[in-house]
């Protein structure tokens, strides 16, 4: 697989802090395409765009909002390639899902011999898709019993979705609300976050638990 790609991007910072925002706005966007005239194996154009905003509500309450979105569309008979799909899940993303396993899902089977099939187990992975669609909504609020410590409720919504355009959006649209925990660290805050994924598909947990460095947008 060869991919020959012309690409855009497009980046708009004014936020007072990118490790931790207490105000301002940022917004990107890349662009790309992948001709076969130019070398690449297949014919597919993808979007992936992103707006955030931050506000301080009073009472030191930041209210975070964030969306993104990306499309993926081949032509000419085409197709898009695996690793240039869609993925979502996780604490930066959809809190609701283990890492990347937002979506649509396939079944594999895992096997002790693979001469064997009653050695076999069907286990669901996640195949990507064309469409992303990620709203992220925080209000990050100061405890005052210690500097620099802090809680979230937050709020997750979207998903990856086979294909572009809203057949079936109503269905595979997933809703995760959480609560975290913050403390600021001089290289962003060191969070533990638990969401719970509201209309969890069949096989996945519908709480997780997250913990990491930085916020989550």
């Amino acid at each position: 697989m060869h991919l020959s790609t012309l690409a855009a991007a497009y980046s708009y910072d004014r936020r007072d802090n990118p490790l931790d925002a207490k105000k301002g706005m940022y917004e990107t966007a890349d662009f790309d395409i992948n001709l076969k005239p130019l070398g690449s194996s297949v014919n597919f154009a993808r979007l992936r765009a992103q707006i955030a905003h931050y506000k301080n509500i009073g009472a030191g309450i930041i209210w975070a909002n964030s969306l993104r979105i990306g499309l993926a569309q081949p032509f000419a008979n085409s197709r898009v390639p695996e690793s240039e799909l869609f993925f979502s899940g996780g604490g930066s993303t959809l809190r609701g899902f283990p890492l990347d396993s937002a979506g649509p899902q396939r079944n594999v089977a895992v096997c002790n011999d693979p001469a064997d099939p009653s050695t076999c187990t069907q286990i669901q992975v996640p195949e990507g898709g064309r469409q992303l669609l990620i709203i992220n909504s925080e209000f990050r609020i100061p405890v005052p019993i210690k500097k620099g410590l802090g809680i979230v409720a937050f709020y997750d919504g979207g998903n990856v979705f086979p294909s572009i355009g809203f057949r079936d959006f109503r269905a595979n649209y997933s809703n995760t609300v959480g609560m975290g925990l913050r403390y600021d660290t001089p290289v962003g805050p060191v969070r533990i976050d638990i969401g719970h994924n509201l209309n969890a598909p069949p096989g996945i947990k519908a709480t997780q638990l997250f913990i990491t460095l930085g916020q989550a947008f």
